[in-house]
């Protein structure tokens, strides 16, 4: 056994053994592996996977989500109708109003700072 081969989905996974791992093999017994014990490899599973979607098709994180609704919010500005089911709208509305959100949020921060100071 040279090659872990595995499929999820249509993300197939391959990865081969080092010399050290197969003389290591060899004096193994059988053995089942819950790699559900394993977070670092259900990150990793996440990550692959997601890095496997097409952008159009991506899902926009919680975080860009709510950075959208803040701006939109501060703006006054109406969010994309799609902005919730896809990455690249939501990451467009963000890129596209960021800058004059900055600009309010130093104005902001500007006059709280000359209060509180």
């Amino acid at each position: 056994m040279d090659d872990i081969t595995f499929s999820v989905g249509a993300v197939t996974f391959k990865y081969s053994l080092t010399a050290e791992q197969k003389k290591f093999l060899r004096l193994t017994q059988e053995t089942t592996v819950d790699l559900n014990q394993w977070p670092v490899f259900a990150d990793h599973i996440t990550d692959t996977i997601h890095a496997a979607i097409p952008d159009e098709l991506k899902l926009p994180t919680e975080k860009q989500l709510k950075y959208a609704q803040t701006i939109s919010k501060d703006l006054k500005v109406k969010l994309p109708k799609d902005y919730d089911e896809s990455a690249l709208a939501c990451l467009s509305f963000i890129a596209d109003h960021k800058p004059a959100h900055d600009r309010v949020l130093a104005v902001f921060n500007g006059i709280k700072g000359k209060l509180l100071g």
